[in-house]
């Protein structure tokens, strides 16, 4: 354990002085835009990206204008990541998200949020070390609010589930604040008590949060009072009507069971504007959100946004995560005074598709209860996406919905998320941005198995197909010649074996939809369900009496970052590393930040409440020629020192894994070779990592 306290405590001499205080300077107006796509991983990305054409006549070559069709593939710097939490190889979204917000710290037992579960000290993450040096900070999420990717982010709490206590944490930035929360029930009982309710995390102490757009609000509504704010109106105040039903749209009665109108207290008491609408979202008054003004809070469901798919078909006063996106990058900018802004933003919903293998499975009647039986290429479930969860086997399929529908429009509202980031960062007046896209974690091994065949070439009654027909000979008796004369492509018509997808626009985004029902549709599996999770049917009472019974769950497969910036210095430290574990996403943007008193604390992982211990030291700095990597062993361990470069390339190695023993080290490392310009010395010591910068003369 004590292996794991160390402390990225080295400092860059005198001679660097200089060069720190420029980018200090330069730290004015910095941007951080972390995307997270819960569940998100790389097949969910591959069949959007098909759907949108990629493969087609200009999409089938990197030299080829659009072949770049999604702007996730646009992001410059790759690398794959680990997603396994401190108690299981397989992580859940709590400590997922944590390692995000918290860094090295946030790797925690499964359902944790940013808080040690050895010790039940809260954990500081890199909204509110943002916001106490200046920054603007917002969450924007199509899940609730109070779920636990975004609650990582500006909670503290040791189960992800008491989203009413999330909820309270988020509108409070001082005990007397929090406590006031509760004692704003009607009912005595539900009163503010220390031993139950706890304190207001410390490290919450003195945050506001400045943005906050989402669902959930059920959490902050009450449940047998009815609040003003359960109607949904637009900009002018006016209802929203439903267009199936020509009804005002109105957001269901609250969950809280103390009662307390939490919508009420952030407006009255705590100067948010609220919205919970489009067109209010899209017409606000900028003007408001100044320094020293409004905050902006928008809830647009009662629990998750709608799938976007659903919000497309019968939700569409709901924005979409591109409009949110948009919004609060816009508000936080006022917000900043010119300081800069951190921002979350959370595809929640991809993850969901995921758990409730849509389009993958189906419950059916069987002997002694009802069975899973492996669906594929049907229609999906009437009744939208969350229907998927409640189907039994009499529940009826739309006739012109497929579940590759759901994912990949699901991707497309996250992408499209993704390109107002891209386009923010693109305008050089918005000063310095930094956009990274992961994910907390794979769900459900979603798996793009092949397209639609309608001909059933491979006579097996699934109509289900991978790749083009075979070629062939047009001279039957030439089959067996090895001269290539008289053959026949196998699909090579216009188009070739490729997904047949319509694009259509809805508020003035593009959307995909397979051309007809007969058309070369994506087809998706999934890896995790109840026929291969450990769910299966029991003998006594079958699997549960309908769909959501036991879905699909997470896995641990490895999954996918990517990152891009206007100053080609941080992004590019993805890159040259081979593979990453989720916690060096954190220490990047810290830096970029400038957050030096929140990145002191990016290394230390303890059981106990964090403690400083020995470190790494570089000299001297900057160098000429040889310089030492000075550290501290406290146990017998396996060390590697690593020189990487500017570009992530690593250029050095010494020693490569050989075992030092207890106390003080100085390994000299040979740089009368390298170019002039900025290193990263990095110790890889009992399989932790620690990293110092360093300059070559």
């Amino acid at each position: 354990m004590e292996m794991k306290r160390l402390l990225l405590c080295g400092a860059l001499l005198a001679g660097t002085a200089g060069l720190r205080a420029q980018a200090q300077a330069s730290a004015s107006n910095s941007n951080v835009i972390l995307y997270i796509g819960d569940g998100f991983g790389l097949a969910p990305k591959t069949a959007a990206r098909m759907a949108m054409g990629q493969g087609t006549s200009g999409k089938r070559y990197t030299s080829d204008a659009g072949f770049q069709v999604l702007a996730l593939d646009k992001l410059k710097y790759n690398a794959t990541v680990t997603t396994h939490s401190l108690n299981s190889w397989i992580t859940d979204s709590a400590p997922g998200a944590s390692v995000y917000a918290c860094g090295k710290n946030g790797k925690q037992d499964n359902e944790v949020l940013a808080l040690n579960p050895a010790s039940g000290t809260a954990i500081e993450t890199i909204l509110e070390a943002a916001k106490k040096q200046g920054y603007a900070v917002g969450l924007v999420t199509t899940a609730r609010l109070t779920h636990a990717t975004p609650a990582a982010f500006a909670s503290h709490i040791w189960f992800r589930d008491l989203e009413d206590y999330i909820a309270a944490q988020y509108l409070a930035s001082t005990e007397t604040q929090y406590e006031a929360v509760f004692n704003a029930s009607p009912t005595a009982a539900y009163h503010y008590s220390a031993a139950r309710d706890w304190v207001l995390p410390t490290p919450k102490v003195g945050v506001e949060l400045d943005v906050m757009l989402g669902g959930g609000s059920r959490h902050f509504l009450p449940r047998n009072v009815a609040s003003p704010y359960e109607a949904i109106v637009d900009a002018a105040g006016n209802p929203v009507a439903n267009p199936a039903t020509g009804a005002p749209a109105t957001l269901p009665r609250g969950r809280r069971a103390d009662d307390v109108d939490l919508v009420s207290y952030a407006v009255q008491q705590r100067n948010y504007k609220f919205v919970n609408s489009r067109d209010a979202l899209l017409n606000l008054d900028l003007t408001q959100f100044g320094p020293g003004g409004k905050k902006l809070l928008g809830l647009f469901n009662a629990s998750h946004v709608n799938f976007e798919q659903d919000r497309q078909t019968g939700a569409p006063w709901e924005p979409s995560l591109a409009d949110m996106t948009a919004v609060a990058i816009k508000v936080l900018q006022a917000k900043s005074n010119g300081k800069g802004f951190f921002l979350m933003v959370e595809s929640g919903r991809i993850d969901h598709l995921e758990h409730a293998n849509a389009g993958g499975l189906a419950v059916v009647a069987g002997a002694g209860g009802n069975q899973y039986a492996i669906e594929t290429d049907k229609p999906a479930f009437a009744g939208g996406g969350e229907a998927n969860y409640a189907a039994t086997p009499a529940t009826a399929h739309t006739t012109n919905v497929y579940a590759s529908d759901y994912m990949i429009k699901e991707v497309l509202a996250f992408d499209y998320a993704v390109a107002e980031g891209r386009g923010f960062m693109g305008a050089p007046a918005n000063g310095r941005t930094l956009i990274f896209s992961t994910s907390d974690h794979e769900c459900g091994g979603f798996a793009v198995t092949g397209l639609h065949d309608e001909a059933d070439a491979q006579q097996n009654g699934t109509k289900i197909r991978t790749y083009a027909g075979q070629i062939t000979k047009s001279a039957a008796a030439e089959a067996a010649y090895a001269t290539p004369t008289n053959l026949v492509r196998g699909d090579g018509g216009p188009g070739g074996w490729f997904p047949d997808y319509t694009l259509s626009t809805f508020q003035g985004k593009s959307y995909p939809a397979p051309s007809s029902p007969t058309a070369r549709r994506i087809v998706v599996a999934y890896g995790s369900n109840p026929l291969t999770n450990g769910n299966g049917p029991r003998a006594s009472t079958g699997v549960g009496s309908n769909q959501g019974a036991t879905p699909g769950n997470h896995t641990p497969q490895d999954i996918w970052i990517a990152a891009e910036d206007n100053t080609n210095t941080h992004a590019q430290q993805l890159s040259g590393r081979g593979l990453l574990d989720n916690t060096a996403v954190t220490p990047i943007m810290a830096d970029f930040l400038s957050l030096t008193a929140f990145g002191a604390q990016l290394g230390l992982r303890a059981a106990g409440p964090a403690a400083a211990g020995p470190g790494v030291v570089l000299t001297p700095v900057p160098f000429d020629g040889t310089f030492q990597v000075g550290f501290d062993v406290l146990a017998p361990a396996a060390v590697t020192v690593d020189l990487y470069n500017q570009l992530g390339q690593r250029v050095y190695t010494v020693p490569g894994n050989q075992t030092y023993g207890v106390g003080h080290h100085a390994v000299p490392v040979d740089g009368s070779r390298l170019a002039p310009g900025v290193y990263t010395a990095t110790v890889t010591l009992g399989g932790k990592i620690i990293s110092r910068k360093t300059i070559k003369l």
